[in-house]
């Protein structure tokens, strides 16, 4: 029986190593929601970055399609407010410019003594409400 692997794995191994957030959209897709649009899985080897700005930001797509173009990025979309570029997921340069367009946080990571001072509270509370 051969394993099929998920059509979103570049993207989760992506997210794992950038320590991005992810979600699974209403229609079942993985992404990485980001203030100003997402990133998700656009091909085998190619992931994709989708711009959609409010209104107030009307020149933010023009702006950063030209940076991601400039860096190699391929757009695939291209409104006159918003669009998707597909980039390579190895290349530093453009993955990293994808997360910063698309405004996706990263998850926290706490040292050992931020976690130690958090168990203290909990453990100093005993359960009981703050």
């Amino acid at each position: 029986m051969n394993h099929l692997p998920c059509e979103s794995e570049l993207l989760k191994e992506f997210c794992r190593v950038e320590r991005l957030k992810t979600r699974i959209d209403v229609d079942g897709t993985l992404t990485a929601p980001g203030k100003w649009g997402h990133l998700y899985q656009y091909s085998e080897g190619l992931l994709a970055v989708i711009v959609a700005p409010n209104a107030h930001r009307k020149h933010y797509w023009a702006v950063n399609r030209k940076k991601l173009a400039g860096l190699g990025c391929i757009v695939v979309q291209d409104g006159d407010h918003e669009g998707a570029v597909a980039f390579d997921p190895y290349d530093a340069n453009q993955g990293r410019a994808a997360i910063i367009v698309a405004g996706v946080l990263r998850k926290r990571q706490l040292s050992s003594a931020q976690v130690e001072r958090q168990l203290g509270w909990l453990r100093g509370s005993a359960g009981e409400a703050l």
